[in-house]
C-alpha cells in the first residue's frame, strides 16, 4: 500500500513537473523557417520578370498605380502584381549546402523575378517535398511552390482591363460631330451635332453617370493593337489636363476602342459601347 502511494506521488509530481515546463517554457516548432527576404509589401516599387529565352518585363509603381513599363507602357492589373509581390512572405526550412544550379534547373532558371534590387530565381521542382528550389540571396532554398507558380511570362496577361488609369477623370469628350464639356464649375455642356429626345432632358446626374461609365468601365479583354485605322475616334480630356485620343474601330459584333497613348485595343460588349458613345443612352436605363 505503502509502495502504491509512493508510485501515486512520482506520477504526480512527474505531471506537476510537465505542466510547468509547459507553461515556462512553450515548445518550440522543430522546424524552424527562413525567410527568403527582409522586403516587405509595401518597399516594392519595381519588378523585373525575365522569363529564358525571351524578353524581360519591366513594372514600376508610380503615384500609387503598377505600370508595365517594357515592353509595353500600359496599367498593370492589380491582382497579377500582388501574386508577383507575394515572393516576400516565403519561407524555407532550409539552406542547402554545396548546390549545383544546373542540377536544380537554375542555371539559368526558367524564370527569374526581382523585387527591387533582390532576385528570385525559380527552378524545378523536389520530387519527394514537392517544394521548389528557388535562388535568392546567395543561397539556394526549398520554398512552397505557390510563389512561382504561374509567373505571367507574357506582358499581355499582365495588362489591366480597365479602360482608363487611375486618377485619371474625364472632364471632356470631343467626338468630332459634338462635344460634351465640364466647366470649372462641374456642370455638363453639350455642343456641335447632339440632341437628347423631345421628351427626354438629360439631367446633370447623367452626365455625371455617364462620365463614370468612362471611368469605371472594364473590358472584356485587352491585347496590343495591330491595325490603328479607326472608322472614328473620340479626344478625352482629363482633369489634371492631359487629352488622350481613341479610336473606335469597330461597334459590332464587339465594340472596340484602341487608347492612342498606349497602342492597346479593349474589347467591350455592343451595350457596353453604346453606353460610352451616348449619354442619352445611359440616362435610359
Amino acid at each position: 500500500m505503502k509502495a502504491k502511494a509512493l508510485i501515486n506521488l512520482a506520477l504526480i509530481a512527474a505531471l506537476v513537473a510537465l505542466s510547468l515546463l509547459a507553461y515556462y517554457k512553450p515548445w518550440k516548432s522543430a522546424d524552424p523557417t527562413i525567410k527568403l527576404t527582409q522586403l516587405k509589401r509595401g518597399d516594392v516599387v519595381r519588378i523585373v520578370i525575365e522569363p529564358r529565352g525571351a524578353a524581360a518585363i519591366k513594372l514600376e509603381k508610380r503615384a500609387g498605380a503598377w505600370r508595365i513599363v517594357m515592353p509595353l507602357n500600359a496599367q498593370a492589373e492589380d491582382t497579377q502584381v500582388d501574386r508577383l509581390i507575394d515572393i516576400v512572405n516565403a519561407n524555407s526550412k532550409q539552406k542547402l549546402a554545396k548546390i549545383d544550379l544546373a542540377e536544380f534547373d537554375l542555371n539559368p532558371p526558367p524564370v527569374r523575378v526581382t523585387l527591387n534590387d533582390q532576385a528570385f530565381a525559380f527552378g524545378r521542382m523536389n520530387d519527394i517535398t514537392n517544394e521548389q528550389y528557388v535562388a535568392t540571396a546567395n543561397g539556394v532554398y526549398l520554398a512552397p511552390p505557390l510563389y512561382g507558380y504561374g509567373i505571367p511570362t507574357d506582358a499581355a496577361k499582365l495588362l489591366s482591363r480597365r479602360l482608363l488609369d487611375e486618377g485619371e477623370v474625364p472632364v471632356a469628350f470631343d467626338f468630332g460631330r459634338y462635344r460634351i464639356v465640364r466647366d470649372d464649375k462641374g456642370k455638363w455642356e453639350a455642343a456641335g451635332d447632339f440632341a437628347a429626345a423631345k421628351d427626354q432632358t438629360l439631367s446633370q446626374d447623367d452626365f455625371n453617370r455617364w462620365a463614370d461609365e468612362w471611368r469605371h468601365t472594364s473590358a472584356l479583354s485587352v491585347a496590343p493593337d495591330k491595325d490603328g485605322r479607326a472608322r472614328e475616334q473620340v479626344a478625352v480630356r482629363f482633369k489634371d489636363g492631359k487629352t488622350v485620343t481613341m479610336g473606335i474601330m469597330q461597334k459590332e459584333p464587339d465594340f472596340q476602342l484602341v487608347r492612342k497613348d498606349n497602342s492597346m485595343r479593349y474589347h467591350f460588349g455592343v451595350e457596353v459601347g453604346r453606353r460610352l458613345v451616348d449619354p442619352r443612352v445611359v440616362a435610359r436605363k
